[in-house]
Formats: C-alpha cells, structure tokens, sequence
C-alpha cells in the first residue's frame, strides 16, 4: 500500500494542483458546485474556438511559442536576442548568459502586475507605446538594461541581492512612468515588497543560490541546478528534474505573498492554496481535503525559466508533464465568455453588489459593470479550478481535432498560442471599454493575477 502523503507536502506538490482541480470539475458533473453552472453541450464551442485561432495565427501548430515571459519581452521586436548578441559579443559564455536572462525572467514574472487599461509605457529606444503584460516586461527590460537591479555599475546587466534589498519604490515608479494623475499603476508598492524579499531569500538560502560572483543572484539557480546529484550530465546538455527545480520557485514568491496576505494570496507556509466549499464533506476542523492548490506565480516561473535553460543551454527538464494549465483570467474568461460556465444567479447578483460598492470608494480605476469578488472568496476560488481542470481537457480535444500528440503539441504551446490569447479577444470583444475579464477581482495587497 502506498503510503499517503503529509498533508502539507502532498498540498505544495504539482500533483496535488491538478488532483484537487479536478476533484471540483468532478463536482460539477455531479451538479455539486456551489457557484458556477457547467453547460457540457458549450464544451465543443470552446474547443472549436481555440482550433480556429490557432489555424488562423500558425501554419504549423506544433511550432507554436511556449508560454513564458520571453513572449512579454519580445513584443514588436527581439529584444532578448539583441542581449544575447551584446553579451555573446563581450565574451559571456552560454552558461552566464542563462544567468543573466534567468535574472531578468525571474524579475519579469515577479513584476508581472495585472496592469489595467489606463496605464501604458513608452519604449525610449522606438517610442511605440505599449500596455498591460507586455508593457510591464518592455519596463521591466528597460530598468534591467540601466542597472536597476544591480549593486555594480560596472555589471548593470544582473539581478542581486543588494541591489533588490535597496530598491526604492521612487526608482520603479520612474522606471514604469508612473504618474499618479494620468498613468497610474496599481499593485506597484506590493510588487517591491516580493522583490525585496527575494533579495532576503537570495542571501539566505546560499544552497540554492550559491554564489559565483561577489553577491548571490537568482540567476545562479543554474548552478544548483546543474550540480545537483540527481542532474545527468549528456553531450547535449543537463538532464535536470522538475522535482529539483520546484521547491527553489517556490521560495522565490508564493509562499511569501501566503504568508503576509492575510488569506488573500493563500495559506501560509502552503503558498496560492485556497479551500473550496463545493468539495469540503468532512465536518473536522482540522481536515485539509478540501484545500486546492493552484501555485499559479510558482508555475509562471517554471514555464518561464524552462525555455531559456532549454534554448541557451541545450538542457531537457524531466517531468514537466506534472505542470497544470494556469488559472489566469485570461484563460478563465475563455470559459465564461463562450457560456461554458456560468455565475449562479445568486453569486452573480452578491457580485454586482461588490462591484457597487467598491465603485464608492476613492481612487477606484474606472472599469466596466461586471461581478467582483476578492482573490479568497470561494467564487474565485471554484472558478480558478474550473479553469485549470478544463483547460486541461479543452488541451487534449485540441489535440484531437489537430492530429498531434502530446509531444507534437504540449500544454504550453497550447496556452500560450491559443486559450490565453482566446480569452483576451473575447474579453475585447466582450468589454470593448477595458478588456477586462468577466469577473473581476479585486485588488488586495499581495493579491496576484
């Protein structure tokens, strides 16, 4: 008999995301979800929508991008392949390259607020604007490139701990063109909070982030990574293990946004995991069976720092299989928005009433009419799971329908040519105005889309 899992590592595993999330879509089929309805007949009108992005967006559906934070960089032009070229150009071997880009994504995914459709930022080197995810990266490369996250100006291209220690709140607002008045940017002072504190945890975990230099970086990840006794060494590059990569994300944000979010990033010492009430059959206290874990930031920085190990140093990680859909509003609302899944009237109506009320209180950004709720209240939290169990069955008939296996057309490739991108036209469509998701939720401090 295989003996059960303690609790708590068992609800911080990959496993335990996709387990749980299903556990709640199996509720639905039961009739037994407490917030949202499931129309099975709309399941094929999802399916047949992502297909039909992705045969007008690629000729070659196998050769769709991964999703990871390199698509936000690149927008408009290959900035991080000009890098690439200025560092190959000065000498930096492949290894310190990865370092310096795994700097940079990890940065990236941890500034990676949701920003709304009020606030924009100006590229200076072209002075095209840009907005929302990919207007946060072209900002983030910006402040990288000027040394912002580096304590060595003779080393602006790099990320320590001194450096993210000593960040000041005045230098990321100048850096993303804040202005308070006409380009505000919500969630900026929560966002220092989680790179300050990754650059406590640089210094504190040194068997993770060994140092190579004279201040630990993130990027040095690597280093564990490929001396790792369970990492095999072949001509092609490191065979590294998911398992020897997860527990060194998730110190990088998660759990500390559970630990200081007073339940709305999560549970502490358990990261973004949240009860579900349309599973909870047991009347112990003490019972966890009915906690889903989602590790939504902690798998964004997986599928983001993957492709550059994979591209720049010929590196296979094992066991990405393990990795779930993410529960993104984005790729949620691709659900709503198709009629797929729907609010309760009930929960819909308490929604618009949030929604009323929060419209009252100053300094609110001007959005669209729609149900709001906060990050912990088990509307969100059923939806999110819906999210990443569907999505992962909407995967597979895309596969279906397309002829490709699994290895042809992974769930990455998925994601980021087709559901997320599905989501956000429809939600352009839908709320022409501001593009937001159908349900909003809403911002609270350490609060992550």
């Amino acid at each position: 008999m295989v003996p059960t899992p303690v609790a708590d590592e068992y609800l911080l595993s990959l496993r335990a995301v996709r387990e749980r999330c299903f556990r709640v879509k199996d509720a639905g089929a039961r009739n037994g979800l407490h917030h949202f309805d499931v129309d099975p007949s709309k399941l094929q009108d999802v399916v047949q929508f992502v297909v039909a992005l992705i045969k007008r967006d690629f000729d070659n559906p196998s050769s769709m991008p991964v999703h990871g934070i390199w698509r936000h960089f690149e927008t408009g032009r290959p900035r991080i392949q000009h890098l690439l070229n200025s560092w190959s150009s000065l000498g930096f071997d492949a290894t310190e390259q990865t370092r310096r880009v795994l700097d940079l994504f990890i940065v990236g995914v941890l500034l990676d607020t949701d920003a709304d459709h009020v606030w924009s930022f100006r590229e200076k080197a072209t002075g095209r604007t840009y907005k929302r995810a990919e207007g946060v990266a072209v900002a983030v490369l910006e402040l990288f490139t000027a040394g912002a996250f580096s304590s060595d100006v003779n080393q602006p291209h790099r990320v320590d701990s001194e450096a993210l220690m000593n960040l000041s709140l005045e230098t990321l607002q100048q850096g993303f063109q804040v202005d308070q008045e006409r380009n505000a940017l919500i969630g900026l002072e929560d966002r220092l909070d989680l790179l300050r504190n990754l650059g406590q945890v640089l210094q504190e975990r040194a068997d993770y982030f060994q140092q190579t230099g004279p201040v630990p970086r993130p990027g040095n990840l690597m280093d564990f990574l490929l001396e790792h006794k369970d990492t095999i060494k072949t001509k092609k590059g490191a065979l590294i293990r998911l398992e020897t990569l997860w527990p060194v994300v998730l110190t990088m944000g998660e759990l500390c946004v559970a630990d200081r979010a007073n339940g709305k990033g999560g549970i502490p010492n358990l990261g973004d995991v949240f009860p579900s009430n349309s599973i909870q059959f047991s009347n112990n206290p003490q019972s966890t069976e009915h906690y889903v874990p989602f590790h939504r930031m902690s798998q964004w920085l997986v599928y983001s720092i993957i492709e550059p190990m994979e591209r720049l140093l010929g590196a296979t990680i094992e066991g990405t299989e393990l990795l779930t859909p993410l529960p993104e509003f984005r790729n949620g609302g691709l659900l709503i928005d198709t009629g797929f899944i729907t609010l309760k009237q009930q929960e819909h109506a308490r929604g618009i009433e949030n929604y009323h009320k929060n419209s009252l209180l100053p300094g609110q950004p001007k959005i669209e009419v729609a149900p709001m709720f906060e990050m912990d209240d088990p509307v969100i939290v059923e939806w999110r799971a819906l999210t990443t169990a569907y999505l992962d069955i909407v995967a597979e008939r895309v596969r279906d329908v397309l002829r490709l296996n699994r290895n042809k057309l992974t769930l990455t490739r998925v994601m980021d040519g087709a559901t997320w991108a599905a989501g956000r036209e429809l939600a352009e469509i839908s709320r022409p105005n501001t593009q937001e998701p159908p349900i909003i939720v809403k911002f609270n401090k350490f609060v992550l889309h």
